[in-house]
């Protein structure tokens, strides 16, 4: 056995030299790090700088950097909520559009007398959170009108303020921030079946709307350099933003790049809706949440359900997303969400609808990527299915990093047909030897399967010429269990 020296065959002084070598330390499966990235609005009291990339792990922080009640802030909350232990949260901050406008809405307070009939509690529900005050028999509409827009304004962590509207029982909404987004904002008199205006009393609110003008997501491109998010929470919708965010995802996915990482957005609408803006996108790399009648803006469930799928991946990126929780999230009415074929139909077209509970509360259901058609225009499910890209980006990273850490410094042979004992010489066998021992690493932790398909499929050459090793290989992975057809041949009588 050649043992290769360490000291120089020229160095004659007495010496005892003991390598450390720890690139074989680890053995066995590695975590890849991942990175959740939240792209969105700050406040000007957020000291934030604009397009800049920072990691965010607490609420102090996350409040003195975006601002109480901004658009960052609230999808920071819904992510930490949901991000297990050991999931960074990344933030950038950019800018709003150009003298961009911000979404409004006018709630009239209306009462068939004076004055009311019968004290009560007033209800208001923005965004999920419910806001209440009492009313007397001295209220009067103006007053009433009055009282609702204190207690708006005294709730920092919304994302509208309050103002008297042209008549004194009108209430002005206004979105903290311009642009589109906040359109989506939900804002409702009641929600829960306990929820009762005093008699007489009625609240006509119309929903959020006039918000204009789209941000620029250009900056974030150049803000995420060579860190590597792997899942990336975006809230602009608009064809635009996404063909750059798109455009950046298909460049780190390719073999000289390997940056990989994926968007999650979210939109609430009808399936109509839904269906016609889907029909516009088709990136295996982008992911949608699509919800209907929720209260939870689309930012925040986007934020809540990008650290849930991330989390997961750290842990088994095959285990499907079927029943995981979205903390604080508030959905529809069941009644309200959707039903009979709508679901399907959303998943055929590249959506991800949630499951409602009866408490309004949702779980991840199915997810699916947006990638329905193929280049040619005709259907294809090759890249539909979130975890088979999760489990794919983490094959390819240890293959990588497996190389990259174990076999630096190798020199190649292209005709040795048995690695030589003690030298560090890549050889066929050598590196068939590392594939089949990285997938049976994969088989045993229920990621791939199949060893005797793989064995037979992968295919070692060596480029002497060029000083290159080259493998194709087919990996066969483990796939979701989503559905189970039982015929039960039934049986009466005696057999």
């Amino acid at each position: 056995m050649a043992i290769p020296d360490l000291l120089s065959l020229n160095y004659l002084v007495p010496f005892v030299a003991n390598k450390l070598d720890f690139r074989r330390a680890i053995r066995g499966l590695r975590g890849m790090p991942r990175r959740l990235l939240l792209v969105g609005h700050k406040l000007a009291a957020g000291n934030l700088p604009l397009n800049t990339i920072t990691t965010v792990s607490t609420e102090s922080d996350a409040i003195a950097r975006f601002g109480e009640g901004s658009m960052l802030l609230a999808m920071w909350r819904g992510a930490k909520a949901n991000a297990d232990l050991g999931l960074p949260i990344d933030c950038i901050a950019i800018a709003q559009g150009v003298t961009p406008i911000a979404a409004t809405s006018t709630i009239v307070v209306e009462n068939t007398g004076a004055t009311l009939a019968m004290p009560g509690e007033v209800t208001l529900y923005v965004h999920g959170k419910r806001l209440s005050f009492g009313a007397t028999t001295s209220d009067t509409e103006e007053t009433v009108a009055a009282k609702m827009i204190a207690v708006i304004n005294a709730q920092p962590s919304l994302q509208v303020t309050a103002a008297a509207g042209a008549a004194l029982n009108e209430v002005k909404l206004t979105c903290k921030w311009g642009g589109p987004t906040g359109n989506s904002i939900d804002v409702r008199g009641a929600f829960y079946d306990d929820d009762r205006l005093p008699a007489g009393l009625t609240l006509t609110i119309p929903p959020m709307t006039l918000g204009a003008v789209n941000p620029d997501v250009s900056p974030v491109v150049g803000a995420m350099g060579l860190t590597r998010p792997t899942e990336i929470v975006c809230p602009f919708l608009d064809s635009t933003n996404l063909n750059i965010l798109e455009t950046e995802l298909e460049a780190r996915w390719k073999e000289n790049n390997m940056r990989d990482g994926m968007v999650i957005n979210a939109m609430r609408g009808t399936e109509a809706e839904i269906t016609t803006y889907l029909a516009g996108r088709n990136c295996a790399h982008v992911h949608t949440i699509v919800t209907t009648k929720d209260l939870t803006n689309p930012w925040e469930t986007a934020a809540m359900a990008g650290a849930a799928i991330e989390s997961q991946a750290a842990k088994d990126p095959a285990v499907p997303h079927t029943g995981i929780p979205l903390m604080g999230y508030l959905g529809p009415k069941p009644s309200d969400h959707f039903e009979d074929d709508q679901p399907n139909n959303l998943l055929q077209a590249g959506g991800s609808p949630l499951e409602i509970n009866q408490d309004s509360t949702a779980n991840l259901l199915r997810m699916v990527t947006n990638y329905t058609l193929s280049s040619a225009g005709a259907p294809d499910r090759s890249m539909a299915e979130l975890c088979w890209l999760k489990t794919a980006s983490y094959k390819r990273w240890f293959n990588v990093t497996e190389f990259q850490t174990k076999y630096r410094g190798y020199k190649l042979a292209q005709y040795i047909t048995d690695p030589i004992p003690g030298q560090k010489i890549m050889t066929v066998p050598l590196a068939e030897e590392i594939m089949l021992g990285i997938y049976k690493t994969f088989i045993d932790v229920g990621l791939c399967q199949h060893m005797s398909y793989y064995k037979g499929s992968l295919k070692v050459e060596i480029d002497g010429a060029n000083q290159k090793l080259k493998i194709i290989d087919e990996p066969v992975l483990v796939v979701q269990h989503y559905q189970t057809e039982i015929t039960s041949e039934i049986v009466g009588g005696t057999v």
